[in-house]
């Protein structure tokens, strides 16, 4: 009885593990043909290249304050480093267009104009407008994650571009299955909240930004003897309640891993937040609850690479309130352009939580970018009490001739 019992117990674990030995075993395969997985969705991936821009878009604009001369000097960085990471990302990819190419990778406007898509299923592109001082990040999301986000955004800002900038995700065996089946269990089990609703059209999303000054940021952690990342997770997510109207919600944070065999290089940690009078409160809420609950970032990490789970994670979606991404420094090595940089705004195209925001800590600055998809966002206070800006960064979704 008690052998029967155990071998229970231990089967699903013993399952993961096989799973794990089986797609281990083909990033080895795609690694040795100079390929790059795409983890436990390489079927999806391979029924989708053909989509113009997959599954979600995301685009950067960014302004900088310089001389014609060293705007120039920009637009050769961007063409010596980056059309080669272009030209060896593809290479690295297995299931390519019908025909084997993307959209251009590259385009120089003497104007700023609005960005529109073009007819070619898009990987990546750079768009530098001469007059404004304006770069466009403009990227496939289900390719340029994590690891090779950073190194996307690399190419513009730094005079060299790092792998290292992410940790590596340890695996260890045993113990990362089980973190797995926790995660499963904990995602299965939770009781679904009434969710939040969402806006009928995605046109109706609405975006903002905004830009604090990181020495206010710092004097809080100074004064809590706690990490900034802390602080700036604290700030947003209080933000977000207030205007929200929520006593609770549900936060899931992303945290990129290294990660040269895989395009799966995110896990997350889910975190049930509730209301404080202020945010040094919040902030030691927070800490402590990321503290208790970072092992699941590995776990989720683990279950991209080895599982299905694109088409899995819609009752994880109907949960989440709110998803923070916050993006350190340490992003940007030996950066050049601190001094020059005025703004820096982001967008996605395709938005499945009630609000999404991207906070990039660049030198002095935090630069966050709201995307709102919910009636339940109190907008207008929002910008009235939060200096926040509406932004005008979106995707025209009609394809250019």
């Amino acid at each position: 009885m008690l052998s029967t019992f155990l071998l229970l117990v231990s089967a699903p674990i013993w399952l993961l593990i096989l799973l794990k030995v089986v797609r281990t075993a083909q990033e080895w395969r795609s690694r040795r043909a100079g390929y790059i997985t795409f983890g436990g969705d390489d079927q999806y991936q391979a029924k989708n290249v053909d989509n113009y821009v997959h599954d979600a878009v995301m685009i950067a604009r960014v302004q900088f304050q310089m001389s014609d001369e060293a705007f120039d000097a920009v637009i050769d960085r961007v063409q010596h480093n980056y059309l080669q990471w272009f030209d060896n990302l593809v290479a690295r990819i297995q299931h390519k267009p019908k025909g084997g190419t993307f959209a251009e990778p590259l385009e120089i406007w003497d104007e700023y104009r609005e960005y529109a898509l073009s007819d070619g299923p898009l990987l990546s592109q750079i768009v530098l407008c001469k007059k404004e001082k304006i770069v466009l990040l403009v990227g496939n999301h289900v390719y340029l994650g994590g690891q090779l986000l950073s190194q996307f955004v690399q190419l513009v800002f730094c005079d060299s571009v790092r792998r290292d900038v992410f940790p590596k995700n340890a695996y260890i065996p045993v113990l990362s299955e089980v973190m797995m089946w926790a995660v499963l269990a904990q995602t299965t089990l939770r009781a679904t909240p009434e969710p939040i609703p969402l806006f009928d059209d995605k046109s109706q999303i609405q975006r903002f930004y905004l830009k604090r000054d990181l020495a206010e940021i710092d004097a809080i952690s100074d004064t809590l003897k706690m990490s900034r990342l802390y602080v700036i997770i604290a700030e947003h997510v209080f933000m977000v309640m207030k205007h929200m109207g929520k006593e609770r919600i549900r936060v899931t944070l992303p945290i990129s891993f290294s990660g040269d065999h895989s395009f799966n290089t995110v896990g997350a940690m889910f975190l049930d937040i509730t209301a404080t009078p202020d945010v040094p409160t919040l902030t030691r809420q927070i800490r402590a609850k990321i503290k208790r609950y970072q092992w699941q970032v590995s776990a989720t990490n683990h279950m991209q690479r080895v599982l299905p789970l694109r088409q899995l994670s819609e009752k994880a979606r109907s949960t989440v309130d709110l998803t923070l991404t916050v993006v350190p420094q340490k992003t940007l090595p030996d950066n050049i352009l601190a001094d020059e940089m005025a703004t820096y705004e982001f967008t996605m195209d395709s938005i499945h939580y009630p609000v999404y925001i991207m906070a990039f800590i660049f030198e002095g600055q935090v630069h966050s970018s709201f995307m709102v998809n919910t009636p339940a966002f109190d907008t207008q206070t929002f910008v009235q009490t939060e200096s926040a800006e509406p932004t005008n960064l979106t995707l025209d979704r009609h394809h250019r001739d």
